[in-house]
């Protein structure tokens, strides 16, 4: 069985969104699928997009998208990834000046649960209007990722 995505929560620090939930065997590696394109599960061809790294920090130029920094976190597939991603080109991603997106893998019913939770908007936009404009932003962003996710999934199980 695969559930659309659908949005489990939001407040004004973290949104989260929840789930693809298969039947089967997940294809999800999180090192290789839910992070190879820095921020995006994948949504079609990035072959337009420049990737370079800066230290530690992977910045992807992306005609669609813009330019944007990445830092990675933590990676311990097959359950768990994390990045910082910023709104600011200039700055390196860190707390205060950036989110924490985690991604969560887990077994649930002979399937896989893939849960995607961002925080950090408090710090990142003091300002509530803006906060909530970039939560808003963000949960259609990972609604659409979610999508993806789905729609990838169904494609490996055929």
């Amino acid at each position: 069985m695969i559930r659309c995505p659908q949005l489990s929560h939001v407040d004004a620090g973290s949104c989260e969104n929840s789930s693809v939930d298969r039947g089967s065997p997940s294809p999800f590696q999180p090192g290789q699928v839910l992070l190879s394109g820095c921020a995006w599960i994948g949504d079609g061809d990035r072959s337009d997009q420049v990737v370079t790294r800066e230290g530690d920090v992977t910045v992807v130029d992306d005609p669609r998208y813009g330019r944007y920094p990445v830092l990675p976190v933590s990676n311990d597939a097959p359950r768990y990834a994390s990045y910082r991603g910023g709104d600011d080109p200039s700055q390196t991603p860190t707390e205060g000046t950036s989110t924490l997106v985690e991604f969560f893998l887990t077994e649930k019913d002979g399937g896989t649960l893939l849960r995607v939770v961002e925080s950090g908007f408090a710090s990142l936009y003091p300002s509530a209007e803006r906060r909530a404009t970039a939560v808003e932003d963000n949960v259609e962003g990972w609604e659409m990722q979610l999508g993806f996710a789905k729609r990838d999934a169904e494609r490996a199980s055929v």
